[in-house]
């Protein structure tokens, strides 16, 4: 961290432990003669030590964050804690004139650090400004301040050395997941030959890994005769022709994963009454783009194909139920009761419950009369408002449905449900009648699924990020070792020059711990939990791992964020990850149009935010190859992909244009082939 303290006028938030360590430094005697002025330090909490440091040395203090910007004047504000609403403060700040360091636990070490250094070297200076000091006196000062540089240095190496072993750890837990997955997985080599059956396999076909792989007999639990799963299909590059000469028309490609087939088909041979598998297969491919294997994953759907069969006939009665009440009471009784699935009678005005089956005391562990009278929306997230919203809009004799909607059990206990509700009559009074069922389990595998397209996004940025790491880990080694060697000759490095040095390795160590900070966040699984978030936010991060890849393809990169656009209700961690794979195939579009030409052509990437009808608006635009209109209709489709054999799997925008879609968003393609391109994503704003 480079910053000239002389005359600096900074603000502080957060009077945690060290904010006071920073103050006793800052309003020390050390460093008295730079004139530092501290304008005031914030915090919600009166209590901490540094609020009350400050006070003590009158140092004016607030619970207020946004005193902080009304006062005139500040150059610098250091940020030590992380309250969410600090992010919609501290957007008010004129960056042009303010410098916003935000200080983790590492950070606020290193600035500490860099102040030590900084109080010594003034110590030293005033000592060789005075006439009483001779030259020993001189040489012993110079060995004591690069003795502290050096022992800085190596306290913050070490802390990158632990940081570094934790990312090789991450990625060594990564190799594991296959085999400790719950969803049945096998994967075959370019050979045919099987080389990973996991437990979850073993548990559904009933034969074990040892009987089967290193052969070429993945048919073996499916078949009577030997004839290629659809791994096989996938590794034997099979035409559709082919594929529709073994499954018919039970298969299809993939809707989510680029160049991956799926089907669905029922297996006599599994079981004691056979099973329906479905199963999807997608190619494993080398960095050449030659396909090394496949891997395929199966899931048994034999009972959900019980249950689909069960609500159909469940929906059918429920939108009869009204006229078939008049003609038997104790008929609608018995099939209200003994549904299935949670059914909920509501009132149609006050959106209160009127009655329950007992399929909703079984599954959320209330008594009928603790639900009576009670908001229906109690039992679910109560800040997601678009059941209350759809609900009450729901015109007369029509149905809507709330997908991945979380509902609350008696014990607090968290599941998610489709919600179906029927605008009905009920008792001679129109009420909405709703059907929950419980759709927790397809959740988490969607989730696994986002998971994987995250960590294959976490790959193709390997290159970068370790750029990004081994950039100031050079650094640092070439400033160690160029004092080391000036010590050993015993020559003496200018003071200002051993700033600089001191001042590079705590930049280059802090930057190279943010890196390692952002993508062990970003791979971190997280689970669905919709929040307000300003877009801005995910978008800035995509530069923190690909800023690298775009100074490496000579991209301009323009962003023109609006710092007031309204809030979404989405997850930070999956709309970065939709950035990214619109970023990273940008950068690819681009690059191939300068193939194209064969020659120097200039490449930019924009990104503009706004606000358009209630709608927020981000607007990704390159100037690539761009897409025919054939492209644009299949962009969507798993598996498609434009790419030369390796360089891209389709399964980026797949996944994007999902997570789009479950926060109720949109997306939009203006392009025209050799004109580059444009995405606009729209979500609805919350006011």
């Amino acid at each position: 961290m480079n910053i000239d303290l002389k005359g600096l006028k900074l603000a502080i938030i957060g009077g945690s432990s060290p904010c006071k360590q920073i103050l006793e430094i800052l309003l020390g005697p050390g460093l008295k003669e730079l004139g530092i002025q501290v304008l005031v330090v914030a915090d919600t909490l009166i209590k901490v030590d540094g609020i009350k440091y400050a006070r003590e040395k009158g140092v004016f203090t607030t619970m207020d964050y946004n005193e902080v910007c009304k006062l005139s004047g500040i150059d610098v504000i250091l940020k030590l804690k992380n309250d969410e609403i600090l992010s919609c403060i501290l957007e008010k700040v004129n960056t042009e004139h303010v410098s916003i360091f935000d200080l983790d636990a590492y950070r606020a070490m290193a600035f500490l650090n860099f102040l030590k250094i900084e109080e010594e070297r003034l110590k030293i200076r005033r000592k060789i400004e005075s006439d009483k000091i001779d030259k020993q006196e001189i040489s012993d000062l110079f060995d004591q301040f690069t003795s502290t540089i050096q022992e800085n240095a190596e306290e913050e190496n070490r802390h990158l050395s632990v940081e570094r072993e934790d990312l090789l750890e991450m990625e060594k837990e990564l190799s594991q997941i296959i085999q400790g997955s719950m969803i049945p997985t096998f994967i075959i080599n370019n050979e045919h030959i099987l080389t990973h059956w996991n437990r979850a396999c073993e548990e559904l076909t009933g034969h074990n890994a040892y009987e089967l792989v290193g052969t070429d007999r993945q048919w073996v639990p499916f078949r009577s005769a030997k004839r290629p799963t659809m791994a096989d299909v996938i590794v034997g590059e099979m035409s559709e022709e082919d594929i529709s000469g073994y499954y018919g028309s039970s298969w299809k490609k993939s809707g989510l994963i680029n160049e991956a087939y799926e089907a669905e088909e029922f297996f006599p041979h599994l079981g004691e009454e056979g099973k329906w598998i479905f199963f999807t297969a997608a190619p494993i491919k080398s960095p050449d783009g030659k396909i090394m294997g496949a891997v395929e994953t199966l899931k048994d759907i034999t009972e959900d194909k019980k249950t689909h069969e069960e609500l159909e006939l469940q929906d059918k009665e429920l939108s009869t139920l009204h006229n078939k009440y008049k003609k038997s009471e104790e008929k609608y009784r018995s099939l209200f009761n003994n549904n299935p699935s949670p059914i909920f009678i509501i009132d149609r005005q006050t959106l209160e419950i009127l009655d329950v089956n007992r399929r909703v005391e079984e599954e959320y562990g209330f008594k009928k009369t603790e639900l009576l009278g009670t908001p229906f929306l109690d039992i679910g997230d109560t800040s997601d408002e678009t059941i209350k919203e759809g609900m009450e809009g729901l015109a007369e004799n029509s149905s809507i449905l709330f997908t991945k909607k979380k509902h609350f059990k008696k014990d607090k206990t968290s599941f998610f449900v489709t919600i179906k509700v029927v605008n009905a009559t009920y008792s001679h009074r129109d009420v909405l009648i709703a059907s929950a069922t419980d759709t927790t389990e397809s959740v988490e595998k969607e989730t696994q699924l986002i998971q994987a397209g995250k960590l294959a996004t976490l790959g193709t940025m390997a290159a970068g990020m370790a750029h990004e790491i081994n950039q100031p880990l050079n650094v640092i080694q070439i400033c160690s070792d160029l004092i080391l060697k000036m010590i050993k000759k015993g020559v003496k490095i200018p003071d200002d020059e051993l700033v600089i040095m001191a001042n590079d390795i705590i930049d280059n160590v802090a930057r190279a711990a943010g890196v390692i900070k952002h993508v062990r966040d970003f791979a971190r699984q997280s689970e669905r939990d919709l929040k307000k978030l300003v877009i801005n936010n995910p978008i800035n991060d995509v530069f923190k791992v690909l800023g690298h890849q775009l100074t490496v393809h000579s991209i301009n990169v323009n962003l023109d964020l609006d710092p007031q656009i309204p809030q979404i209700r989405a997850e930070h961690n999956r709309l970065e990850q939709v950035f990214i794979n619109l970023v990273t195939n940008a950068i690819d579009s681009m690059d191939e149009k300068a193939e194209q030409q064969d020659a120097l052509v200039e490449k930019n990437l924009s990104i503009k935010t706004y606000v358009e009808e209630g709608w927020v608006v981000a607007k990704v635009t390159d100037t690539g190859v761009g897409m025919t209109d054939e492209v644009k209709r299949k962009i969507f489709e798993p598996f498609f992909t434009t790419k030369e054999t390796g360089k891209g799997t389709g399964l980026g925008i797949s996944i994007s244009f999902g997570i789009i879609k479950d926060y109720g968003g949109t997306i939009d393609i203006f392009s025209e082939y050799g004109k580059g391109a444009t995405f606009i994503i729209k979500f609805p704003a919350i006011e």
